[in-house]
């Protein structure tokens, strides 16, 4: 860890290698004026709106919405079998399983065309009624898209661990919800700065006083719902991955081991100062916490313990971490390179989009081991998982 300074908080930094303008960020991020203690950047951030993605904040009794981010409640399901690969499941086995999870997931901007549930039973199945700055068309849009992937850095792996053992990851978040729910209080946000001539480093750093702003609570219970729908729509996934793994091996385990948020808020306390720790791109890795950390499509992903390292807020890295920007990624190299990449290292892609394959390459990354090793005092690796399939947006 070193220490970035030049803003009116310290910058705690496990990156080696960030660019430019995620430090800018950081910096702003330093001068808010309900920023406390100092600002942790994770080993694998990037730069993000407002926020870098891999950043976390400790506000006092203030909420940032541009610091959770768009996609919020957006993380992380492990599950594991019993299964060997190679002995057990052959190609042709993991093929099947991955083409089932394509014709039952739908991906990229794809939602259900008749949603497999009504708003109602949704909102059952979430466990507690939507608040009010929930619209209904938002609803309706959310109850199509459960059980749906989405695009960009999301899917959905099968791997095998050290042992041989077949796994299954699913990285997604709250779809179109997260991002309704983002836009809207990013405007009441700023709308209320404005108001109360608050003097913001940056405007996408607006935020809410739950002392002052009656849309601080009404964000929060916003926030929670969208974090749920988020769980939720993982969970549904998991079940179509687990229906599609027990048509090929219907006598086999399958555990599912936890589920993580990595774009959230929280209140918490840290060295003696409560407030609210925002996590964008960013796992609580307490001690002893099991956390979900993924490469990048055709690299190692890893399950690690959390060491509750007080410097970083308890927090460790999401993933690996973008090294370049999605268009720069496909200006250098063809979706036809990629695939035939992923097809050396011995890796099924599946992809709803296969013109923008290159955005998500392992060479638009950090080195996920790279990334692991500067994370040394944040987790502890318990177990290397290496892809074997791939299904994305």
């Amino acid at each position: 860890m070193h220490v970035i300074a030049g803003g009116r908080l310290p910058v705690w930094s496990w990156a080696t290698e960030v660019e430019s303008e995620a430090i800018a960020q950081a910096l702003a991020l330093a001068d808010l004026a309900v920023a406390r203690d100092h600002i942790a950047l994770m080993p694998d951030a990037h730069p993000g709106f407002g926020m870098p993605i891999g950043g976390v904040l400790l506000a006092d009794a203030a909420v940032v919405p541009y610091a959770v981010g768009v996609d919020i409640g957006c993380g992380v399901s492990f599950a594991r079998t019993d299964l060997a690969w190679r002995s057990s499941l052959t190609v042709t086995g993991l093929r099947a399983i991955l083409r089932a999870i394509e014709r039952e997931v739908p991906t990229g901007f794809s939602v259900h065309r008749r949603p497999r549930v009504t708003v109602g039973r949704m909102v059952e199945l979430v466990g507690s009624a939507p608040p009010k700055a929930i619209e209904p068309p938002w609803l309706e849009r959310a109850a199509a898209s459960l059980g749906t992937l989405g695009g960009g850095n999301h899917f959905l792996e099968i791997q095998r661990d050290d042992d041989g053992r077949v796994c299954f990851m699913l990285h997604s978040g709250s779809r179109n919800l997260g991002k309704q729910v983002c836009d809207a209080f990013v405007r009441r946000a700023r709308a209320a700065c404005e108001r109360r001539g608050r003097v913001l480093p940056h405007r996408d750093l607006a935020y809410l006083r739950f002392d002052e702003d009656e849309d601080a609570g009404r964000y929060w219970a916003t926030m929670e719902w969208a974090m749920a729908w988020a769980a939720l729509n993982r969970r549904t996934m998991m079940d179509r991955v687990e229906d599609a793994f027990r048509s090929q091996a219907p006598r086999c385990s399958f555990e599912r081991v936890g589920d993580v948020h990595h774009n959230y808020a929280a209140e918490e306390a840290h060295g003696g100062t409560a407030g609210i720790v925002h996590r964008k791109g960013a796992v609580r890795a307490a001690a002893g916490a099991t956390v979900f950390i993924p490469g990048s499509m055709g690299t190692a992903s890893y399950v690690a313990v959390g060491l509750g390292n007080p410097a970083s807020f308890e927090s460790c890295q999401h993933g690996a971490g973008r090294l370049l920007g999605r268009h720069e990624a496909m200006r250098r190299r063809s979706s036809a390179e990629v695939f035939a990449e992923m097809d050396a290292l011995g890796v099924e892609l599946l992809s709803g989009e296969p013109r923008t394959a290159a955005e998500e390459a392992p060479f638009a990354y950090k080195d996920i081991d790279a990334v692991m090793t500067a994370s040394a005092d944040l987790v502890r690796p318990v177990a290397r998982l290496r892809p074997l399939g791939v299904v994305k947006g």
